[in-house]
């Protein structure tokens, strides 16, 4: 299936692993590889926003929580793939690596 996501930022959402973003190298299935992933480990949604989705088109409140860049990472069991807005993407890759 040729979804027209490959090579573009992307959020996965999966079912053990959480919430990640990157860029989308591949996919099968229920799995998929990304490019420099990073796990979003405690997200809100900038200006207001609600919902995953609007995380990919609003991009990161501050108070979010996103773990350092993976060169690649391979996910299993997702549930969901969507594309970011360049908006979005700029936000994911600004946002500071936390560190507890």
């Amino acid at each position: 299936m040729d979804n027209g996501m490959v090579g573009k930022y992307v959020l996965v959402r999966c079912r053990d692993a959480g919430v990640h973003a990157g860029v989308l190298e591949e996919h099968e299935g229920r799995e998929c590889v990304l490019a420099e992933s990073r796990r979003l480990w405690y997200w809100r949604v900038a200006d207001g926003g609600a919902y995953l989705s609007g995380v990919a088109t609003e991009g990161l409140h501050e108070d979010s929580k996103v773990g350092v860049a993976l060169e690649r990472l391979h996910l299993t069991e997702n549930c969901e793939i969507a594309l970011c807005t360049e908006r979005a993407e700029q936000s994911i890759r600004g946002q500071p690596n936390y560190r507890p």
